[in-house]
């Protein structure tokens, strides 16, 4: 039963683009208030050399943009490109799957974009290992203090394994992995993903 309800919501998912989907906006304003909770927080679990810490992210859904392939039905087939974006929470922030959780809810400490391509086709996506391959920016909480990553996503019950590449800000000269494990679908159809860190800093 829960397979066919997240199949029927990743087939709403990928319907034709004829939806009306908003175009890539700006950041939205974060208070100062959420950027020091988010700098605290980080910093809580850092030191000089190595830094640790988990992070929501939710997928405003309105701001996915798939390219062709499709199938008869709109649904995007291994090789289709898409970008998206999404707001970045505190651990914990988003409850079970999260699919009441509005990605535009208050509290957000940055932004996330995604660019990628997929591996399968979007009616396979929510139970494959390999969905599709992308590259990822974590705004934390601009541009000025950003992660950038590079590797594989998966469906429900995979915790993939992806490479930092590198960053900007206190987040300059660390490389390492980031841990990412699908939570479900949001309130806007987007998922709920929840990222961890592992970041070494490379010796000068």
């Amino acid at each position: 039963m829960k397979q066919n309800q997240n199949i029927n919501r990743i087939s709403r998912k990928f319907r034709p683009v004829a939806v009306v989907m908003a175009a890539l906006a700006l950041f939205f304003g974060l208070g100062a208030s959420s950027q020091a909770r988010s700098n605290e927080e980080i910093t809580a679990k850092s030191n000089s050399h190595r830094r640790v810490f988990t992070i929501d992210v939710a997928e405003d859904f309105e701001k996915f943009v798939p390219g062709p392939p499709f199938d008869q039905d709109g649904v995007p087939q291994r090789g289709s490109f898409f970008i998206t974006e999404g707001k970045i929470y505190p651990e914990g922030t988003i409850k079970d799957d999260g699919a009441s959780f509005d990605p535009n809810s208050e509290g957000a400490i940055g932004q996330w974009f995604c660019r990628g391509t997929h591996l399968v086709s979007g009616l396979e996506f929510p139970e494959v290992r390999f969905a599709a391959d992308t590259a990822q920016a974590y705004l934390l909480p601009n541009d000025k203090e950003m992660i950038v990553t590079d590797g594989l996503e998966g469906g429900f019950g995979y915790v993939l394994q992806r490479v930092v590449s590198g960053g900007t800000g206190k987040f300059r000269k660390f490389i390492g992995i980031q841990k990412q494990e699908l939570l479900g679908f949001n309130k806007s159809g987007g998922v709920n993903i929840r990222v961890t860190f592992e970041l070494e800093r490379v010796r000068d």
